[in-house]
């Protein structure tokens, strides 16, 4: 990969986080996830598909199960929890990009996954 294409990832990454962060930071609850998640979807969806590209595994991770699990919410409706899980995982990217983050992220989404048992699509 160039300089110049990590790059611009970066920076198209880092504006569908700052975007993701606006949209959560309107949301108290479950509900307000519900009501959001078409444009929660959208953002995670872009990053799930370009972290990896640019070596950034742990946010397309992070990114892919999030997206799944906005995904069922837009099919099935508000879920228990979400809230608070998706403005975690959110959290959780953002600090990953910005290198703030060493957490254990297998551990993350597990979590993530056990959750949600509901979603088979893990």
């Amino acid at each position: 990969m160039s300089d110049e294409f990590l790059k611009a990832a970066r920076q198209e990454i880092q504006v569908d986080l700052d975007g993701l962060e606006q949209v959560l930071s309107s949301c108290r609850n479950d509900e307000h996830i519900f009501n959001n998640s078409k444009r929660i979807e959208g953002h995670l969806h872009k990053i799930k598909g370009l972290a990896p590209m640019m070596g950034q595994d742990k946010i397309g991770k992070v990114a892919h199960v999030s997206d799944i699990i906005l995904k069922h919410i837009m099919d099935k409706g508000t879920l228990d929890g979400s809230y608070t899980i998706i403005a975690e995982a959110a959290n959780k990217m953002i600090h990953l990009l910005n290198n703030q983050n060493n957490d254990d992220i297998d551990n993350f989404i597990a979590t993530m996954q056990n959750s949600f048992p509901e979603i088979a699509d893990w």
